[in-house]
């Protein structure tokens, strides 16, 4: 059972992809998360601004912004350093991972998902 200050974390998931988001989304409100979920880039920088939430869960390549495009834009924020920002890439190359982390995002995890990786990734930002 997730401890109750776990339960009050939001956590913006966002893929272009609804199934990938719909379940992404699933699983993290199932680690006791309250979660959002979007369908682009767009969609994830307006839930993000509306309530800026403990942590995002990206995906790299959205239309409408692209994960990296929402990174830069959180992390110009007043509050951009507050925000653990996770993404989700089928993009392997050490390039791409470098393009990523120099983007701002915190982790790094590729497509197929490690499910206990995202856990430990979001639980990571717990301790931040």
């Amino acid at each position: 059972m997730p401890s109750e200050s776990v339960a009050r974390k939001q956590i913006v998931v966002a893929d272009d992809h609804p199934e990938i988001a719909d379940l992404l989304s699933e699983l993290i409100a199932s680690f006791g998360y309250e979660v959002r979920t979007c369908y682009d880039g767009r969609q994830a920088q307006q839930a993000i601004s509306e309530s800026w939430p403990h942590s995002a869960v990206l995906d790299i390549s959205m239309p409408n912004l692209n994960g990296c495009q929402v990174a830069r834009w959180a992390r110009s924020q007043s509050d951009g350093a507050t925000i653990r920002l996770i993404a989700l890439t089928g993009h392997g190359s050490s390039a791409d991972h470098l393009t990523i982390r120099n983007a701002g995002f915190d982790e790094v995890l590729a497509k197929p998902l490690d499910f206990e990786r995202l856990r430990a990734a979001l639980a990571a930002g717990e301790k931040a």
